[in-house]
């Protein structure tokens, strides 16, 4: 049962191996080695004893240490090498001394048992931060369950064990207690794979929601997420009340910059714009791009005296910005800002399209400016422009 478990989940892993998660090849690997182990295991009688033994010991001692060595990769931590090595050989030298040298079965037991207890105590220890309650994904902490309750059950094992070395025991005893302890054994490594799987798909989906919601090039958000961000405000504030307000802005004569020091140099403006704009508008993380050389900032809980505040300083700072064009020197821009404030009962995309008329408004006024659009009788957007 356990090995066709452990078939089951390589073939897992296998299925997840070409999305590149840290630790897949260790806990694969642990799989493969368990397989292997219990199949020389069940040949014992018909291969020598150094196979169906010493060999099959260590790969079963190795697997559990390439679980472990899986959960630092995945957790970005450094595996003890060495340390895990020489762990591994003491083990195996130990039970091939009770074996052959003084055939004690019940203290082969009771080392195997301090053994996988140790690892999975190991990886519970590992694991107990990113298993807290208070912000944990449910994957991490079946996982850091799972390595518990085996820690546990192991160190029940050992103390059984070693309180019965004088007696004839089997690890074969039909007994209630040992039948735990041999589903304990069985359990084991599948639980510990399945929580492995459970972490890699939780990776795999955070890492394709954020390439969806982010743009490849600056890390801002793509528009979609953006105007999600933005009516998930709306209707906080239509709940609650509060103000929400938006800055749409972009580089003033971008393509200039593209046709005199080329597309490199365009791409790293737009780089280093949502960088300045995170460290100007410090706690707001909703900066958007929405194509092109154009950018939005959410302003939550913000009215319209402060998002203009917020807009100057934010034009101010980029234009201070410059990139580097090559050895030649520095490349200056500037941007010019529409401003807009969410009415009653407004429309987000109404809220936008205000901004981006303001936004236009302020180009036309000379660029490098912050224009606020306000809502009146037979115009959709005027604007109070503050120069540079």
């Amino acid at each position: 049962m356990t090995t066709a478990l452990s078939v089951v989940m390589l073939m897992v892993l296998l299925s997840l191996a070409r999305h590149a998660v840290a630790g897949m090849r260790a806990w694969s690997l642990a799989n493969a080695l368990a397989i292997a182990a219990l199949l020389l295991f069940a040949a014992r009688g018909h291969v020598p004893d150094v196979l169906s033994f010493d060999l099959a010991n260590l790969l079963l001692l190795c697997a559990p240490i390439f679980m472990y060595a899986g959960f630092l990769r995945h957790l970005g931590r450094p595996v003890p090498v060495r340390r895990l090595a020489a762990l591994a050989l003491v083990s195996t030298v130990s039970l091939a001394w009770f074996h052959y040298v003084v055939d004690a079965t019940a203290l082969r037991i009771a080392l195997t048992s301090v053994f996988h207890g140790a690892v999975s105590a190991a990886i519970a220890w590992a694991l107990r931060r990113s298993a807290n309650p208070g912000g944990a994904r449910y994957p991490a902490r079946f996982a850091f369950w799972s390595a518990a309750w085996q820690a546990g059950g192991y160190g029940a094992r050992f103390v059984l064990y070693m309180a019965n070395l004088g007696t004839d025991v089997s690890v074969f005893d039909a007994s209630v207690l040992n039948l735990v302890f041999v589903a304990l054994g069985t359990l084991a490594l599948p639980t510990l794979t399945l929580g492995a799987v459970m972490m890699a798909n939780a990776d795999i989906i955070a890492r394709t929601t954020y390439a969806a919601e982010h743009d490849f090039l600056t890390g801002a958000w793509t528009r979609r997420a953006f105007s999600g961000l933005a009516e998930r405000e709306r209707e906080r504030i239509a709940r609650g009340g509060g103000d929400l307000s938006v800055l749409v802005f972009d580089v003033d004569h971008f393509k200039s910059i593209n046709d005199t020091h080329g597309h490199a140099v365009g791409d790293r403006v737009l780089v280093d714009i949502v960088l300045r704009a995170g460290s100007v508008l410090r706690g707001i993380d909703a900066c958007a791009r929405l194509g092109g050389e154009e950018f939005a900032v959410l302003l939550p809980q913000t009215g319209t005296a402060h998002a203009l505040v917020a807009a100057e300083r934010l034009r101010a700072a980029l234009a201070q910005g410059a990139v580097r064009d090559g050895a030649d020197g520095l490349v200056c821009y500037t941007v010019s800002v529409g401003v807009a404030t969410l009415g009653e009962d407004e429309a987000v995309a109404r809220m936008m399209e205000r901004a981006d008329t303001a936004l236009y408004a302020a180009k036309n006024a000379g660029r490098n400016r912050v224009c606020c659009a306000q809502d009146g009788p037979g115009q959709r957007a005027a604007s109070a422009i503050l120069q540079v």
